[in-house]
């Protein structure tokens, strides 16, 4: 029973991380799965089936490119690339690419697919709900690429990181504990009522410093001085425009 539980748990969670395709296929084999079950067993399943459910967090792919986990695996497996519309974060309008992908990976509730760029002529990442449209073509990999871990690892190492101790009060710590990782998480110390937190922060100046302003009523900086200088130019600049917005709404009133 306790395998056939498994099963419930594999499939919800297909459910909320897959592409429709991947999960149509995952529920073929589970049905077939389940038409070799004991009776009992199927009592069992059937019983707490419907009384799991697994809420989407976030869109991890565009309306339209719905399956595009799917046709990834079978570029990685089949060593033939892909022409994809990829709008970036920064970019106005979306750009074709043509990648040869070398692997898949999820990473903070978001998937990536890492491959060799020929635009670019590097090895890029590219997240799966800005990929506007993907094709399969039959033109084969022009390069020999490393496992995937290998190319994440160099990433990793070429990253500046700059270290973050802050001061945070025990109440909070634990609705910290989804994102500290995320944001370069080392270690923590107490201090009497509160954590001495350290971080190896990749990105102070975006990253870092708005996370903080999200509990920084419960947090003081320790250092570095210029993650202070920065929270306080961030709250400046928030504090003007609710000035302006409540100056606006002032005038409408009048």
């Amino acid at each position: 029973k306790e395998e056939v539980s498994s099963f419930i748990a594999a499939e919800k969670l297909m459910q909320k991380f897959t592409d429709p395709e991947l999960g149509k296929h995952y529920a073929s084999a589970s049905f077939k799965l389940k038409a070799v079950l004991k009776g009992d067993d199927k009592d069992w399943l059937n019983n707490i089936e419907s009384h799991i459910l697994m809420q989407p967090t976030t869109r991890l792919f565009n309306e339209n490119a719905p399956n595009t986990l799917a046709l990834l695996f079978k570029s990685i497996a089949q060593k033939t690339q892909i022409t994809m519309l990829y709008k970036a974060s920064d970019a106005e309008n979306a750009m074709s690419r043509t990648i040869e992908p070398v692997g898949v990976f999820h990473d903070n509730d978001k998937w990536y697919v890492l491959g060799y760029c020929h635009l670019r002529n590097d090895y890029r990442q590219f997240r799966t709900d800005r990929i506007q449209e993907l094709h399969l073509t039959t033109e084969p990999f022009t390069k020999k690429h490393q496992p995937l871990e290998t190319y994440l690892q160099k990433d990793k190492d070429k990253r500046r990181t700059t270290q973050v101790k802050i001061l945070v009060d025990k109440k909070i710590v634990k609705h910290l504990d989804y994102e500290k990782n995320y944001h370069g998480f080392v270690s923590a110390e107490d201090v009497g009522d509160a954590l001495e937190m350290t971080f190896h922060s990749s990105n102070i100046e975006d990253g870092f410093s708005r996370w903080y302003l999200m509990f920084g009523d419960y947090a003081t900086i320790i250092e570095p001085e210029s993650l202070k200088i920065r929270v306080l130019e961030l709250m400046e600049q928030m504090r003007s425009r609710i000035k302006l917005s409540h100056s606006g709404m002032t005038l409408q009133t009048v």
